[in-house]
């Protein structure tokens, strides 16, 4: 996952050796691109991964594409759960809404508001909120 998308105070650490040589290099690299030296090495070790995929197969026996559909279904699961807890929070603020409005509200598709409301149902009933679509219209009962 590319750094910029996540605070690195979140992302794992790994603690490593460098030899003169190649601590010169990383110094000189992270001055040259005025960043730190692990935000240096963070991004050699992901071009390195993204531009190595067939050597990752081969030796590692690592499919990128399988990797890359584990973490996209992750993030997806946390997402509509992230989506449902906002939901269940926001409830309490109307008894009817826009669909679009509340889709921007929570910063998710209309798509995704619609799965969560259809296929969450049992969920978001537990947690006290009943929903139906009625039009352009989300209304709580």
């Amino acid at each position: 996952m590319p750094s910029e998308t996540k605070k690195s105070s979140d992302l794992s650490r790994i603690t490593f050796s460098l030899d003169a040589f190649d601590e010169k290099v990383i110094n000189l690299m992270a001055e040259k691109r005025k960043q730190s030296r692990s935000e240096t090495v963070r991004n050699l070790v992901h071009n390195w991964i993204e531009g190595n995929p067939e050597l990752l197969k081969s030796n590692y026996d690592i499919d990128l594409t399988d990797i890359t559909r584990e973490i996209e279904i992750t993030d997806y699961n946390q997402v509509i759960q992230d989506s449902i807890q906002k939901l269940v929070r926001y409830s309490d603020l109307f008894n009817e809404i826009e669909f679009d409005i509340l889709a921007e509200q929570l910063d998710i598709s209309r798509k995704l508001l619609r799965e969560i409301i259809f296929d969450y149902k049992n969920k978001l009933e537990k947690l006290g909120v009943k929903l139906r679509i009625r039009g352009k219209l989300i209304v709580k009962e």
